[in-house]
């Protein structure tokens, strides 16, 4: 799939959109539990306006992606952006991944590098709210306790629980 980042170089003295488009909104509501994913992206160089129009595309690629059950989280904190949303299934979320690619690699041809991409995944029972603070204590528990069924990896999932109530 090709990338949706336009083809041409970024630069901080590019302006950067005043708004972030808000999320769209979720579909009818899945049974069961969904999967929650937390997503910062960081620019190792700094180029904050290349890391938002990676953003972007990420995004318009997700709203289109039959596996994304919307998006609930956004925040921007220079030349990081993390992302939290709910997935069908973690193979939905990895065959994003894997056409977000042509968008990674637009990017490193317009920043010379590719951007950090830390992701924490986990089951949530499909009526509850997913927070930022929740996506934030699975990251640290990632972090310290690595992967399990509190918070795990695309490299190392964990299957979907047959009970839709997961702590």
């Amino acid at each position: 799939m090709p990338s949706l980042i336009p083809r041409q170089r970024t630069s901080a003295r590019h302006a950067v959109p005043a708004a972030v488009p808000a999320p769209w909104s979720a579909p009818a509501p899945v049974p069961g539990a969904v999967l929650a994913e937390a997503r910062t992206l960081t620019a190792p160089d700094g180029d904050h306006c290349a890391l938002f129009t990676l953003v972007l595309a990420m995004r318009r690629r997700a709203e289109d992606h039959s596996g994304h059950l919307g998006e609930v989280h956004f925040s921007e904190e220079g030349d990081r952006v993390r992302i939290v949303s709910r997935w069908r299934s973690a193979e939905e979320l990895r065959a994003f991944v894997e056409q977000a690619h042509a968008d990674l690699l637009d990017y490193r041809a317009a920043s010379g590098a590719f951007p950090s991409v830390e992701r924490v995944l986990w089951w949530s029972p499909a009526d509850t709210e997913v927070t930022a603070a929740e996506a934030d204590r699975r990251a640290e528990h990632l972090r310290a306790h690595g992967p399990g069924p509190h918070a795990f990896t695309l490299a190392a999932p964990v299957p979907r629980p047959a009970d839709p109530r997961v702590p």
